[in-house]
């Protein structure tokens, strides 16, 4: 299928970062909180996920933000936005798990979410992978829908901007560590 929507990196990162990752994750899964939307609202019939958004895995966020900021120019070109001063690299660290989705939206807006300029999801899963769903789908994709699977050790970037969903989830044992996790983010423009 044509992808004139996003890019994607297989093996982004060292397979024991990776694994490092996960592991941290599962370490720290009390801290995760129902995810809101803008202005600190939650509609579960629209997002229905949990995240951290805090110091708590800043280890592998500055990893990330430095193999970001390692192909900046080449992400840029293969998005065809033109190369722009880095504000910062913001990041979340999220969890879906059984049954939980995120409806079609855009990442930017007002205020803080106005600079957002490039999307990106950075896919984790224990191995093997014992849940189905939680696809990335881009809508307006032509000359169809594109589908994203959420691959272990992989990274999508797309213009913050594009309609994206995020399919829902099939966990059967519903277990924490069974779930999707991306590490998520955004490059905003000074």
């Amino acid at each position: 299928m044509e992808n004139n929507s996003c890019i994607i990196y297989t093996d982004f990162l060292e397979d024991d970062v990776n694994s490092e990752l996960y592991n941290h994750t599962i370490s720290i899964s009390e801290k995760f909180s129902q995810t809101k939307l803008g202005k600190g609202i939650i509609n579960e019939k629209w997002r229905k996920s949990n995240a951290i958004i805090s110091n708590d895995y800043s280890k592998f966020s500055e990893i990330v933000k430095e193999k970001i900021i390692e192909n900046f120019v080449e992400i840029c070109e293969k998005l065809k936005i033109d190369i722009f001063d880095i504000k910062r690299i913001e990041t979340h660290l999220t969890s879906h798990n059984n049954g939980e989705f995120y409806k079609p939206h855009i990442d930017t807006g007002t205020g803080k979410m106005a600079s957002r300029v490039i999307t990106f999801v950075y896919y984790f899963h224990s191995i093997p992978k014992l849940f189905t769903g939680g696809q990335l789908l881009f809508l307006k994709n032509q000359p169809r829908p594109l589908i994203v699977e959420p691959a272990n050790n992989s990274i999508v970037f797309f213009n913050s901007s594009l309609v994206h969903a995020v399919h829902p989830i099939n966990c059967p044992d519903k277990k924490f560590e069974h779930g999707r996790f991306t590490l998520n983010g955004w490059i905003h423009r000074k």
